[in-house]
């Protein structure tokens, strides 16, 4: 089974992709639904969250989004640490995932594959790009964050000449008319190379 992980900055348009391709029949795994969905209901990974972020991490026993975004937005230490503690789990979850997949590939969606160095767990990497202009209005719309703050989060990314470079295909998400085809050639292009 080939792994194909789909990555690309905040806002590109990933999700929408990966929703194409599981159109096709392929398997999703959105690593950022799963992240908020076993720190909402995983006991452990909950108190360490708290041990690390306070009372404050969790409100009504539900994860305080805000809170902790605001608590790692400028501090490099607390991202590095809220990472090493969900991503094993993340981790854990794909690899009982990945064993019930009966497909010839599958798809693994991330916004920090190249972050977190794990390209090489992967066969074929697609990177999905978007102008600065239509990431900021989709940011603003789905996370009514001010366009400083959104500026400053893609100002933190990798750039995308990076991803691209280190990509095996990508998808520019500026006109959606366009996604379609280009979402079947790659998925033709890996259906053939199974």
């Amino acid at each position: 089974m080939i792994k194909v992980a789909i990555t690309g900055g905040i806002g590109t348009g990933k999700t929408t992709i990966s929703s194409m391709f599981a159109d096709k029949g392929i398997p999703v795994f959105n690593s950022d639904e799963i992240a908020k969905e076993i720190m909402n209901t995983n006991s452990l990974l909950k108190n360490k969250i708290i041990t690390v972020f306070g009372d404050k991490a969790y409100d009504k026993n539900r994860l305080n989004k805000e809170y902790l975004s605001d608590a790692i937005f400028n501090n490099e230490t607390l991202l590095k640490k809220i990472n090493s503690i969900v991503h094993p789990c993340v981790a854990e979850e794909f690899n009982f995932w990945i064993k019930e997949q009966d497909s010839k590939y599958i798809i693994y969606e991330s916004a920090i594959i190249f972050e977190n160095q794990v390209e090489d767990s992967f066969d074929k990497i697609i990177c999905v790009t978007a102008t600065e202009e239509d990431i900021i209005s989709r940011i603003m719309k789905r996370n009514n964050f001010s366009v400083d703050k959104i500026k400053s989060i893609i100002n933190k990314q990798l750039s995308n000449d990076i991803k691209i470079q280190k990509s095996d295909y990508v998808i520019e998400n500026i006109d959606i008319s366009n996604l379609p085809a280009r979402v079947l050639e790659i998925h033709n292009n890996i259906i053939n190379s199974c």
